[in-house]
């Protein structure tokens, strides 16, 4: 008898459960009428059939179709397999090129003019699908109900789908949040207020001045959102779905796409209030278009030393640009309100660099602190890495174990779940141990010409910032960036000196064939072994 695997699927959360044990009841008889021995079953329970993406049990099956474990696929029929062209077409290629078929219960053998009929008519029953929910949507919308998800101040009415309510509590932030910008408050300013109050944020964590400004193209954003003047605007945005990754991206519709509704029960804000944040809005946002963004040589690398977020320019005076901790200017979430001259952080880490470069001995001192660090942790490395591998292939084993009793009937999807959550835990704690214990290599040598390279490169972007104002080429930020992974500015008292902590990387000055190297810095980069 031929050796077979019967393959299930069904496609929402909205269908039922049993439908995959129907669907390999129906399988397994016509595995019988056929003459196929029934060796394994592989099913994905609310998985879309429009990509191979995210689907465990197709992919099991692909591969056991890679080791030869079957000579023959059974489904209902290919659109459970796949409901797109392209997808079902490679699925049967790759099968046929290993010898195994593709038997349907509604079809029978699969030959590459039915794969191509079948590959055809199911996509478009699913993009006819998509279709016919979209016109639903279209009906929910025009009744005056709701077809999205519920925005900030709302809540859906028990017992009533799609009909929303108003929180109050959440109405008065919404109001204070238009009054303040109406009165000239900045977003970044209302987010402070509201999270030095506790004020709740509409996803729980924390207000930023990108959830009050939102997205002009989107109409996102609690300053930009029509329903707040009673207006629902549905369909501004589509969903498409990568083909290279499986990923649902989001695309914005051209306005004569966009369906709207008066609903007047869910109006928060006033229409003159409303129309003045629009107008101010629209005002500001034309004068944020004419101010390009300058490449600094610490573009990117600047980090706040009391919260670790980054660092946003804040304008300039007569002594130059200035930086502040974006965390604190956002939000407020962070302490450290003090500003910084960027002028003077750029004088201050190409300072700090030459120091370094000026004398190769104390490099030749980081890379003879790495090698006894090595030293140190070669004789544990290998006994390490060995039991890591033991207990990941255990880890294997067992799930496997496991995904057989599933398909085989013996527990159910929930007690397989439990069992399933830590094995898989416990696989991948121990791949991380494989993948970074490998045994370090006991050579390592300086390179003069990268030594070298690297000064000049720092005392040609020392004199630019000196004489140009800090803009260079990308020839030369792109070997300075290959050495400065990031700038740690350390809170400090006004008009006290600045202090900072350099992060950065030795791979570039030692034999390739040693792993990045990371090193932290204070009056200047401190040994190796502190990073390890």
């Amino acid at each position: 008898m031929k050796r077979a695997v019967i393959y299930a699927r069904y496609s929402t959360d909205l269908q039922n459960d049993r439908s995959v044990e129907d669907q390999i009841r129906l399988c397994e008889s016509h595995a019988d009428r056929n003459g196929f021995e029934v060796v394994e079953r592989y099913f994905d329970r609310a998985k879309s059939g429009a990509s191979m993406f995210g689907r465990p049990g197709l992919a099991n099956l692909m591969q056991a179709a890679e080791r030869g474990e079957f000579s023959a696929v059974i489904a209902e029929s290919p659109d459970r397999i796949s409901r797109d062209i392209a997808d079902l077409a490679h699925v049967h290629k790759t099968l046929k090129f290993r010898d195994i078929v593709m038997n349907c219960v509604n079809g029978g053998e699969m030959d590459t003019m039915q794969i191509g009929m079948y590959g055809v008519v199911g996509q478009m029953q699913r993009e006819e699908s998509a279709k016919k929910v979209k016109r639903g949507m279209v009906g929910v919308i025009r009744s005056g109900r709701n077809a999205g998800g519920k925005a900030y101040g709302y809540k859906p009415i028990a017992g009533k789908p799609g009909e929303l309510e108003i929180v109050e509590a959440e109405a008065d932030t919404i109001r204070r949040i238009f009054q303040m910008y109406a009165a000239g408050v900045s977003p970044r300013s209302i987010a402070r207020v509201l999270n030095e109050e506790g004020i709740v944020a509409p996803r729980g964590r924390q207000w930023n001045a990108s959830t009050i400004n939102g997205n002009g193209q989107r109409g996102c954003g609690i300053l930009r959102n029509p329903i707040y003047a009673g207006t629902v605007v549905w369909n501004r945005v589509r969903m498409v779905k990568d083909p290279s990754t499986g990923k649902r991206i989001s695309r914005v519709n051209e306005q004569s796409e966009h369906e709207k509704i008066e609903a007047t029960h869910l109006q928060i804000v006033p229409d003159d209030l409303f129309s003045a944040v629009q107008a101010r809005k629209s005002e500001t946002t034309q004068l944020g278009t004419k101010t390009p963004r300058s490449k600094r040589i610490l573009s990117g690398l600047l980090r706040c030393g009391a919260c670790g977020g980054g660092v946003t320019m804040v304008g300039s005076d007569r002594s130059g640009k200035r930086i502040q901790c974006s965390n604190h200017r956002e939000s407020g979430v962070c302490k450290n309100n003090r500003r910084y001259y960027l002028e003077r952080i750029e004088a201050l880490v190409l300072s700090r660099l030459q120091a370094q470069f000026a004398d190769t001995s104390i490099i030749d001192a980081y890379v003879s602190a790495y090698q006894e660090e090595q030293k140190r942790i070669r004789s544990s490395a290998i006994r390490d890495r060995a039991n890591a591998s033991k207990r990941y292939e255990e880890a294997k084993a067992e799930i496997t174990e496991v995904i057989r009793m599933i398909s085989k009937g013996l527990i159910d999807d929930e007690e397989g779940a439990a069992l399933l959550i830590p094995l898989r835990a416990k696989r991948d704690s121990q791949k991380v141990i494989l993948d970074t214990t490998e045994q370090p290599t006991n050579v390592i040598e300086l390179q003069p010409k990268a030594v070298r390279r690297f000064r000049e490169n720092i005392e040609s972007l020392a004199q630019i910032v000196m004489e140009k104002g800090g803009e260079a080429s990308p020839e030369l930020i792109a070997p300075f960036r290959q050495l400065v992974a990031a700038v740690i500015i350390e809170p400090s008292e006004s008009g006290q000196p600045y202090n900072i902590r350099l992060k950065g990387y030795l791979s570039s000055l030692i034999n390739s064939d040693v792993s990045v190297i990371k090193l932290v810095a204070g009056g200047g980069i401190e040994p190796p072994t502190s990073g390890l």
